[in-house]
């Protein structure tokens, strides 16, 4: 398979990604392609026309009439790369897979079509530094590129690593099996880190928790993306929880964010926060199909640790969920697309570790907070997920005193990480709308239909 995957030219454009793959040591066909929208109402700039595929370029696609889409005239023969016209059965117009195509609304994607069809069985892709990965493939990304490209069921591909990574096909893609790049909290060592997560930039305009008087510390805040983390609770004795930041946007594919670290007086009380979920970018020029699942979801924040009597440290926030773009002519989840935010740690007890939180299993399932572990330690934040993409916030640690001494306190819960980014490109959806199947709702979206339209 690693004969087959093309070497990859590229260039960066219009705030997204820009491909040339090269199977031929020719040149790239249209290395400078401008993608600006266009229609009647809103013009190209000077020296650029409107093509038939609804955007600005030098040398313009022509209509059925062999006129440019603007109606304007043209002198030279029609571009090599045009949009079908519907067929009588109603088919949707794909691009022409002539001696080269450009794909993607997201990413304008330039390549001379792969020879070769692309199955991947259960294995682990490290993004910088799997030999499947095209050599130059733009803006710090891996990309694979096929005739088609096939996860079969009851395969599973994990992606890791600090690219995020691209699945290119001049024909369809069809997800049966799992493509996982969702991080995951390990109870000990690194876990697994999802494909671009954490590269950032991730937001600034956070508050980290402190310490209480006693040794305790506040939870961590949850990691923000598409939706916003939650804050961290406070501990028994006067440590503050970590703030979030708000939700924001990017045009990039880029993985989540981060949660915070929960506080302690004691070096290492403070669980850890969870990795943010990883990116993927799925292109098709027919069909994508996803009846198996696709998950990048982040980590749970790790529980507060007594550090043998000393701590009470707060629980650390979850990761927010990552992103999945998926972009063909048609798209049809009848699986399970899924970029969810991990859940907040719990807080310690001086004597008693605190739970992680957990992991999201499904769109419509939320990663809850760790909880049950320390008795005065406070529950960290679920999860956002499905209707509710925000994470929830830690809960307060608590203490008791006996006879005027302090006996036992906890830290307080890490907050939640919120829900990731999922956008759809399509002109024909279906089940895109339905929570059960794709959380959170994605961006932009069509009219969707569903399985029995």
């Amino acid at each position: 398979m690693d004969g087959g995957v093309p070497s990859v030219n590229a260039a960066i454009l219009r705030g997204g990604l820009a491909l040339c793959v090269l199977v031929l040591p020719s040149a790239c066909f249209h290395p400078s392609f401008d993608r600006s929208p266009c229609d009647n109402r809103s013009p190209c700039p000077s020296g650029q026309l409107c093509g038939s595929d609804g955007f600005c370029a030098t040398d313009v696609p022509a209509d059925a009439s062999g006129s440019p889409a603007d109606g304007s005239a043209t002198d030279g023969p029609p571009s090599t790369v045009d949009a079908e016209l519907p067929s009588s059965d109603g088919s949707l117009p794909t691009l022409d897979a002539g001696p080269g195509v450009c794909l993607g609304t997201f990413a304008s994607l330039c390549i001379e079509p792969p020879q070769s069809a692309v199955t991947l069985t259960t294995q682990t892709i490290d993004t910088a530094t799997s030999s499947l990965c095209a050599a130059a493939a733009p803006n710090n990304t891996c990309m694979i590129a096929g005739s088609s490209i096939t996860i079969p069921n009851n395969q599973t591909v994990t992606v890791t690593g600090s690219r995020p990574l691209i699945l290119l096909s001049t024909g369809s893609i069809t997800i049966s099996g799992v493509l996982d790049a969702a991080s995951r909290q390990a109870d000990a060592g690194p876990g697994t880190i999802g494909a671009g997560a954490g590269a950032g930039p991730c937001p600034t305009n956070v508050t980290n928790p402190s310490a209480g008087d006693g040794g305790d510390g506040g939870g961590g805040w949850g990691g923000s993306f598409g939706s916003a983390g939650n804050n961290g609770g406070g501990s028994g004795l006067g440590g503050v929880g970590g703030l979030a930041a708000p939700a924001f946007s990017t045009a990039a594919l880029r993985g989540g964010c981060s949660g915070g670290n929960g506080a302690g007086a004691v070096s290492g009380a403070g669980g850890a926060g969870g990795r943010g979920g990883g990116a993927v970018l799925l292109v098709a020029k027919q069909t994508l199909t996803i009846d198996g699942t696709i998950n990048a979801s982040g980590a749970a924040g790790a529980g507060g640790s007594s550090i043998g009597g000393a701590g009470g440290g707060g629980g650390g926030g979850g990761g927010s969920g990552g992103m999945i773009v998926l972009d063909a002519a048609t798209v049809n989840v009848a699986g399970q697309c899924f970029a969810n935010g991990g859940g907040g740690g719990e807080g310690a007890s001086i004597s008693v570790d605190g739970e992680p939180g957990g992991h999201s299993a499904a769109p419509g399932t939320t990663a809850a907070g760790g909880k049950g572990g320390a008795d005065f330690g406070g529950d960290g934040g679920n999860g956002g997920s499905g209707a509710t993409p925000g994470g929830a916030p830690g809960k307060s640690g608590g203490f008791r005193v006996v006879s005027g001494t302090i006996e036992e306190l906890g830290g307080g819960g890490g907050g939640g990480g919120g829900a990731g980014v999922i956008k759809i490109f399509a002109p024909q959806q279906v089940n895109t709308a339905d929570p059960t199947k794709v959380a959170p709702p994605p961006s932009p979206l069509s009219t969707p239909v569903s399985a029995t339209d």
